[in-house]
């Protein structure tokens, strides 16, 4: 068996939950595990996350009407696919009770962690990832003149804060060069 084949078959076994059917038999039933890289579930269905199982179902079956592969035109068939796909894969993860109360907790530990992440590590990355977005200047209100005065003034405690934070290293630096310039110079006297 090749390599993939077998990583993809013990993915799937590691998915999968004991549940039993209207009899009191034990099943076993596939949970997707979702993956919040991708679009938001609820957001792809166009529901809110407190919406009922109904509210749910008809909202994808209004969605697979609009986007299903076989209504579109051949040269969009591709993208629709992958949207089908995407849209069955929240529809199965949504619908279920269990699977989507693993999703809403798995959703709101990511959010949490993105909100830390944008709090404290801010603008430090790169156009795409987590840093600035170009379009938000647009959305945000102007700054009134005391958030301005306050904004320089914490803008020229950060400055600050760094340069003596250079002159204290440097500084550091320079007294252990000295030193041991004089160690080295005493040892050769001695020796």
């Amino acid at each position: 068996m090749p390599l993939a084949t077998t990583t993809s078959s013990h993915r799937r076994q590691s998915n999968r939950t004991r549940q039993t059917d209207a009899n009191g038999h034990r099943t076993q039933a596939t949970t997707p595990s979702p993956d919040l890289d991708e679009e938001n579930y609820y957001q792809l269905l166009g529901v809110r996350s407190s919406s009922s199982a109904a509210e749910i179902t008809s909202a994808y079956r209004r969605a697979m009407k609009r986007s299903h592969p076989d209504r579109v035109h051949p040269d969009r068939r591709a993208a629709a696919e992958e949207l089908a796909k995407l849209l069955n894969r929240a529809y199965s993860t949504l619908a279920n009770p269990i699977t989507r109360q693993t999703y809403d907790r798995t959703a709101r530990a990511q959010e949490m962690q993105d909100q830390l992440m944008r709090r404290y590590v801010g603008g430090l990355g790169g156009p795409g990832i987590g840093g600035a977005d170009p379009f938000a200047q647009a959305l945000r209100r102007e700054m009134s003149p005391a958030e301005r005065a306050d904004q320089r003034r914490a803008d020229r405690s950060a400055m600050l804060s760094l340069l003596l934070v250079f002159v204290v290293v440097t500084a550091v630096v320079i007294t252990l060069i000295v030193l041991w310039a004089v160690v080295s110079l005493l040892l050769s006297l001695i020796f």
